[in-house]
């Protein structure tokens, strides 16, 4: 990975940091704006599995945005 890789996510990571409440619009900013799949008419109803995933892990506190930022950091690893 470089530092080019997932703008999105570390640009609302970095303005979420270790929430774990977050609203969906919030999850959506943080987990799919560097998905190829996302665009802004996207509808409410439909989720892929990894969102989903991280979704559960980040609302049950096991994940944060600021944590999953840094395990995505070129040569970076989150500490337990």
């Amino acid at each position: 990975m470089s530092e080019h890789d997932f703008p999105g996510l570390r640009r609302a990571a970095a303005n979420l940091g270790a929430r774990s409440d977050l609203g969906l619009a919030e999850l959506r900013e943080l987990l799919c704006r560097d998905c190829d799949f996302f665009h802004e008419d996207h509808e409410d109803d439909l989720e892929c599995s990894c969102f989903r995933m991280l979704k559960l892990l980040i609302v049950r506190g096991a994940l944060t945005p600021e944590k999953l930022a840094e395990a995505l950091e070129p040569g970076g690893h989150a500490a337990g």
